[in-house]
């Protein structure tokens, strides 16, 4: 993969990052925490300017971009810690767009969520955590069961359900569909969800659950690195105006060591994430690579943040203050997808394995 961006993901990344700036102010996001909402005028306008159709090819629409791409536009709502389904809905577009021609009804799928009419959003957890197997068995058409830290379930119009023999569609909104919401470490909506005999639509076996749980896990740790770059930026700019002794503390050698060091962890799990992706789209990342990219990111996140709030000292621990957002989102993020003991368990199953270095 060659680590260099190109001039449209370079103009991709910087029209995304302005546009939050200019139009995603704090004081919105703090509110949608309180409400337990999601920001449906920022959906809207990431429909309404065409980001939703990067995983899409332009046959169907979309804007026939690459993961990496995809994985630029999620970074970079991470790192203004937007409160939208981006992952859930760009891992879903994804997989699709794989199946081809290959279900009823798919191109249509694709049409409303590309016009902003349909939000799927995966159900694929049973247990307490990600490493638990499916269990969950569709009979005579219907699902029934449960689904545990459904992301943006509550608001999803559709649910792609994770069964014993792949993936199902359910309409979010239809008879046998019960949410339960949840509080999450956080403060993005999430919820429990019961299955009543909901009808449900096949859409594709377990190899594409595999690769939705594969893609899932390298955005989530996207996400991380865009909530730690955004923590790293925001402690380079306080130490520089913060003073001690008539200096300011950014001069100091220790600082600045707590700084490199942060860099140097962003700087990795970006590198593996990217690579992760890259990999994916090629179809050449297995199960260990994704899970080592989401260790990697997992692992960082608590120590980049709380570096982050050490060099702020006391101002770091008030809320007013907006490093907040991304200690919370790196902090939910690092578990969801799998933690880093169940990344590095999946990782263990497989180091026997014989690995082409070259």
């Amino acid at each position: 993969m060659n680590l260099e961006l190109s001039e449209t993901q370079s103009l991709l990344r910087e029209t995304v990052r302005a546009y939050l700036e200019r139009e995603l102010p704090y004081d919105r996001i703090r509110e949608l925490e309180k409400e337990g909402a999601t920001d449906q005028a920022l959906w809207k306008e990431l429909v309404r300017q065409g980001w939703l159709g990067l995983p899409f090819s332009e046959a169907r629409g979309g804007g026939g971009g690459s993961l990496v791409d995809v994985g630029l536009l999620v970074e970079e709502l991470a790192r203004r810690a937007a409160i939208v389904p981006i992952l859930e809905v760009a891992a879903l577009g994804h997989v699709l767009e794989r199946l081809g021609d290959a279900r009823e009804g798919l191109d249509a799928l694709v049409a409303e969520i590309l016009a902003g009419n349909a939000t799927p959003v995966p159900a694929i957890w049973e247990g307490a955590g990600c490493s638990d197997p499916v269990a969950l068995e569709v009979s005579s058409g219907t699902v029934r069961g449960r689904k545990s830290f459904v992301d943006h379930g509550q608001f999803a119009t559709h649910h792609v359900v994770a069964a014993t023999d792949g993936l199902w569609l359910v309409d979010a909104r239809g008879p046998g569909v019960e949410t339960r919401t949840l509080r999450s470490i956080g403060r993005t909506p999430v919820c429990h969800v019961d299955y009543a005999d909901a009808p449900a639509t096949k859409l594709a076996g377990p190899d594409a659950t595999a690769g939705l749980v594969r893609l899932g896990r390298t955005l989530a740790a996207v996400q991380i690195v865009g909530a730690m770059q955004q923590a790293l930026d925001m402690t380079v700019e306080y130490v520089k105006v913060r003073e001690q002794f008539g200096v300011a503390i950014g001069t100091f050698q220790a600082v600045r060591h707590h700084a490199a060091d942060m860099a140097i962890r962003v700087a990795s799990a970006r590198i593996l994430a990217y690579e992760t992706l890259d990999a994916i789209d090629r179809g050449v990342a297995g199960d260990a690579q994704a899970a080592l990219a989401k260790a990697s990111a997992s692992r960082a996140a608590p120590e980049v943040t709380m570096m982050a709030h050490q060099l702020h000292g006391g101002n770091g621990v008030i809320e007013e203050n907006d490093l907040y957002f991304y200690t919370l989102r790196a902090k939910e993020q690092s578990l969801a997808w799998g933690s880093f003991d169940e990344c590095m368990a999946v990782v263990a199953e497989r180091v026997h394995e014989e690995q082409d270095w070259f």
